[in-house]
């Protein structure tokens, strides 16, 4: 049954008992690991079944547990949409390739079939995941810049936030795409989670490298921003070389050692452009840097600066702290070694 568009805000009504959804989790992540990351679950339904958030964003550093999130949030919700579709990004498919792949996915059960991709979106209640989308921004440039192939993209996210309808999107990247910046400020149906590091879940991935000195843990993972992927490699490291000792690890690095982790870190940083770059390589020694201070490159302007750490925030980079009443700025130890690495 259609619903016209001035039905769809109290509209929203789970799949019915006697049909399933359909889904297609092709490109998913298998649900191997679980980490309880509970607040965020708790937000992201909230945007999805009482909001009813029709774009959402998840960006954070690569291999922060993004994907697997979002794997565990469809399967506790999956019972809310008639259909369920993720796909990945990293082929780079043409929009029009990408909406072929969603039409053909909606008419399935939907005939005749619909004229375009928002009137399934406002027919049916779907959910559709658009993984790795950092791989259609520019790399060089400032951070979430469409490749000048894939500008459609920009316009087809913005139908999806303003138009009205009962599904939801999910976009997940590295990086926060700057569209989506201007769509938030423009108060439309647009949410955006931050991916940060693990906390009590953290224990779990040295527990199950059966690492010893368990008082120094909190330690090591403060040290590794509770990113999962930087400590299963580190806690790998851990064993090989220290019989699983984290005392014996930590006490014998005066540097933070980074490892296996280089090649990671790289791929991070070899996407930012000559002016990110130009502006990080000034927190190597620094705590952290408050918007009004003056760029200590002479050849940099107040506002080349801004630009930049916006940027540098927006790719998960730089951290905004609280001092007293301004708002400072703050690179992770793991990144000032890497540029003290990288650099020296």
């Amino acid at each position: 049954q259609h619903r016209s568009p001035s039905d769809l805000s109290s509209s929203h009504s789970p799949t019915p008992q006697d049909s399933s959804p359909i889904i297609d989790l092709t490109d998913a992540p298998d649900l191997t690991e679980f980490y309880s990351r509970t607040s965020e679950l708790t937000t992201l339904k909230q945007w999805i079944l009482q909001d009813h958030t029709r774009l959402i964003t998840i960006y954070g550093l690569s291999g922060i547990g993004k994907s697997l999130l979002t794997r565990q949030l469809i399967e506790q919700i999956k019972t809310e949409f008639d259909y369920m579709m993720w796909r990945s990004l990293s082929d780079r498919p043409t929009l029009s390739s990408l909406k072929n792949q969603l039409q053909q996915f909606f008419a399935q059960s939907q005939q005749p079939s619909l004229p375009t991709i928002i009137d399934y979106l406002r027919h049916s209640r779907c959910l559709v995941i658009l993984d790795d989308l950092h791989n259609l921004f520019k790399s060089g440039e400032l951070a979430g810049e469409y490749l000048t192939d894939y500008k459609e993209y920009r316009t087809f996210f913005r139908q999806i936030a303003k138009n009205h309808h009962q599904s939801c999107v999910i976009l997940i990247s590295w990086e926060k795409p700057r569209a989506i910046a201007t769509l938030e400020a423009e108060k439309h149906s647009t949410r955006t989670l931050h991916l940060k590091g693990l906390s009590a879940d953290a224990e779990k991935i040295l527990r199950s490298h059966q690492l010893t000195d368990s008082d120094k843990w909190p330690e090591l993972i403060n040290l590794y921003q509770g990113h999962p992927t930087w400590l299963n490699i580190i806690a790998s490291t851990i064993v090989e070389l220290f019989d699983g000792s984290v005392s014996l690890f930590l006490s014998y690095s005066e540097d933070i050692f980074l490892g296996d982790l280089e090649p990671i870190l790289e791929s991070q940083l070899e996407r930012l452009s000559d002016l990110e770059q130009r502006v990080i390589s000034g927190f190597r020694d620094r705590e952290a840097i408050a918007l009004s201070q003056k760029p200590t490159n002479p050849e940099l302007s107040q506002s080349e600066l801004w630009s930049a750490i916006q940027s540098l925030v927006r790719r998960g980079l730089l951290e905004k702290i609280s001092e007293g009443e301004r708002g400072m700025f703050q690179l992770h130890p793991i990144w000032q070694q890497y540029l003290k690495f990288k650099l020296s």
